[in-house]
């Protein structure tokens, strides 16, 4: 009897005793679970605010919301790209051969001042600037953090710019206007007889891009109006951006990676056939406030007003003159 009350507590022992072994291990089994909570609820709060980030910067970007863009970059959307484009000007200039600038400062048109390479490349990048903005929908699908937690890869999904149906109303207005490459050596103010007429296509394209898409061929009858309508893929494409935390917790779009970004929003690889088209644009320039106040004035007499309907019928009948 005594036997066997000795087996049993020796039996009661053992369990107690693997019991109390196996306590340790379930604590430490516990802590690594809230460990790994807090370490998934901070990456979650990280991402969220990257997240965030991204979404002031690309509705920056492809929309015309961008009034939260200098609450995390420090000024304003069209004030900090102006200085991407400064820089991107004179890479293009030395990049196409464009110096010295009297050479390439042309006249192209007798309706419109001469410009020198800075000013129509530096215009044309603003112009593709405002036409990015009128891409309009996106969606942000992941956000990946780097081991150092400072850096982020953002993935988001949007049309692009139809890289051949720009190309093309350029190639149009060329030939409408100036007649075609073979004109393009008499536009030489400077009179240098060996000015390159490949640099001359090269900066009349840039010209013809920011004028056309500034609405500013409207005055012209033999332009077509539906070449202002800005081509847009049928597709939508994945795109990368790297977002950098700074001092004070903000992720941000580096300039190179911005100048990167432009180029990645023009696709090439989409033929004739799949272009899309937006509404055409309003003039915001100087053309569209001169030609208000041309029709306030007419508004002051019924004299005015018929010389003002004449004059404007005259004008749209009228055709470029080189």
């Amino acid at each position: 009897m005594n036997k066997i009350k000795l087996l049993s507590v020796l039996a009661l022992s053992t369990v107690v005793l693997g019991a109390c072994s196996l306590l340790p291990n379930h604590s430490h089994s516990s802590s690594e679970t809230t460990e790994q909570i807090e370490t998934t609820s901070e990456t979650d709060a990280i991402k969220e605010k990257v997240t965030k980030d991204a979404t002031i910067l690309l509705d920056s970007i492809l929309t015309q919301d961008d009034t939260k863009f200098k609450k995390i970059y420090g000024e304003s959307y069209d004030k900090w790209t102006d200085a991407v484009i400064a820089v991107q000007t004179s890479e293009k200039i030395k990049e196409d051969g464009l110096s010295p600038a009297a050479t390439y400062s042309v006249q192209w048109i007798k309706d419109f001042q001469v410009e020198t390479p800075e000013e129509t490349v530096s215009g044309f990048l603003k112009t593709r600037r405002g036409l990015f903005k009128k891409i309009e929908n996106y969606e942000i699908k992941d956000v990946t953090l780097d081991d150092s937690g400072n850096s982020a890869t953002v993935t988001f999904n949007s049309r692009k710019l139809h890289s051949l149906g720009l190309a093309s109303a350029v190639r149009t207005v060329l030939t409408e206007l100036i007649g075609g490459i073979d004109n393009l050596g008499k536009y030489n103010t400077a009179g240098n007889t060996n000015a390159d007429v490949k640099k001359y296509q090269t900066i009349l394209s840039y010209w013809i891009f920011r004028h056309l898409y500034r609405n500013d061929f409207n005055i012209y009858s033999n332009v077509d109006s539906n070449l202002v309508k800005t081509p847009y893929t049928t597709n939508e494409y994945d795109t990368e951006i790297t977002l950098t935390k700074d001092k004070d917790g903000n992720w941000l779009i580096s300039q190179d990676d911005y100048k990167n970004l432009t180029t990645e929003l023009l696709d090439r690889s989409e033929g004739y056939s799949s272009i899309t088209y937006d509404k055409p644009t309003k003039k915001s320039d100087s053309l569209t406030d001169e030609i208000k106040e041309e029709t306030t004035e007419s508004k002051s007499t019924k004299s005015s007003d018929k010389k003002d309907d004449k004059s404007t019928k005259k004008a749209k009948n009228t055709k470029a003159n080189v």
